[in-house]
């Protein structure tokens, strides 16, 4: 989901996320700061927008909702706020997390590629808060619907299909059902991968495979067994 910061919002914003945390995972939200945006990073699919003229609320709110693992992009003025957060998603290889079952690593999209960023229109903002919605333990419901906002979006803002969609698909019902033979031929002819065309499933590709299982985590100390 997409929320706005403001301070009448910003409430709502990080309130439910806590809340999230606290009831789905039984997470102690006293002096549990770590814990509870560990959490929010890695399942919950919020993104803040800070739109509109730069002020000293605006980024505090923002901060805010940085250091509880929510991604905030903020407007034209972005440069006013002399920082950003940016990840590197080039670099396949440093995007782990552990899964918290038994303390392997599990790879992931670069989803949240950023915790603060800039976008400079509209146009630019609505396929970035679709992408970074995506996050690794979504079921396959929660992706397709993710990546269909993200291809939909980018068509229509942009002109063109997001370069980088096929890193975000781990199984066939990930992909948006209206098109998913088209985009199943696109991944075996320009990616290379491996399609059953009489079962019309993925054999193999995808970076991430599908476990609604899997407890990714960047907190090594809850892994049940020793990370």
């Amino acid at each position: 989901c997409a929320l706005p910061i403001s301070c009448v919002s910003n409430s709502h914003i990080t309130g439910t996320a806590i809340k999230v945390a606290a009831i789905f995972a039984q997470r102690n939200v006293s002096g549990n700061y770590e814990e509870i945006a560990d959490y929010i990073t890695n399942r919950i699919g919020a993104v803040g927008v800070a739109w509109g003229a730069y002020s000293q609320k605006a980024i505090s709110i923002g901060s805010g909702c940085n250091r509880l693992g929510i991604p905030v992009i903020v407007g034209p003025h972005g440069s006013k706020y002399r920082r950003a957060l940016i990840g590197k998603p080039y670099d396949e290889e440093s995007w782990k997390v552990y899964d918290a079952r038994d303390g392997s690593e599990m790879p992931i999209p670069a989803s949240p590629e950023f915790l603060l960023s800039t976008a400079e229109s509209i146009e630019e903002l609505l396929p970035m808060l679709a992408k970074n919605c995506i996050r690794p333990s979504d079921n396959s419901m929660g992706r397709m619907i993710k990546l269909t906002h993200y291809m939909e979006l980018s068509q229509k803002y942009l002109d063109h299909m997001p370069e980088d969609w096929y890193k975000f698909v781990r199984t066939e019902t990930d992909l948006p059902l209206a098109k998913r033979e088209e985009l199943l031929k696109i991944l075996e002819k320009e990616h290379g991968w491996e399609i059953d065309w009489k079962r019309k499933k993925i054999l193999s590709g995808p970076t991430m495979k599908a476990d609604v299982s899997a407890q990714p985590t960047n907190v090594k100390r809850l892994c049940k067994e020793e990370c």
